[in-house]
């Protein structure tokens, strides 16, 4: 077990604060035009997932309470997280070195 615990201490530690949001990903949408407000949105995990020091993941901008809550949470709440989330990420964005 102890390889798989360094395993992940060595890939969080590879992680790159910076470098997720100078790829330019595309903004997070929970809009609701096509769909019915009951309908779950996807997931707006973006497969590159690094937490910084508030525990927010630089990729989608979720905090880890929010990524450990969408499986159980309701279409209302997911559509929320994923506003909170854009925003964190905009604001992030409009940073000095953001």
């Amino acid at each position: 077990m102890s390889g798989c615990v360094t395993a992940a201490r060595s890939a969080w530690a590879r992680c790159s604060r910076g470098s997720l949001l100078s790829r330019g990903a595309k903004p997070l949408s929970s809009k609701t035009s096509d769909a019915s407000l009951d309908e779950l949105p996807s997931s707006p995990c973006r497969r590159e997932c690094c937490l910084n020091d508030q525990d927010v993941c630089l990729g989608c901008g979720r905090s880890l309470g929010e990524i450990l809550e969408w499986g159980k949470a309701d279409a209302a709440r997911r559509r929320a997280i994923c506003q909170d989330a854009q925003a964190r990420l905009d604001l992030r964005r409009a940073a000095p070195g953001g």
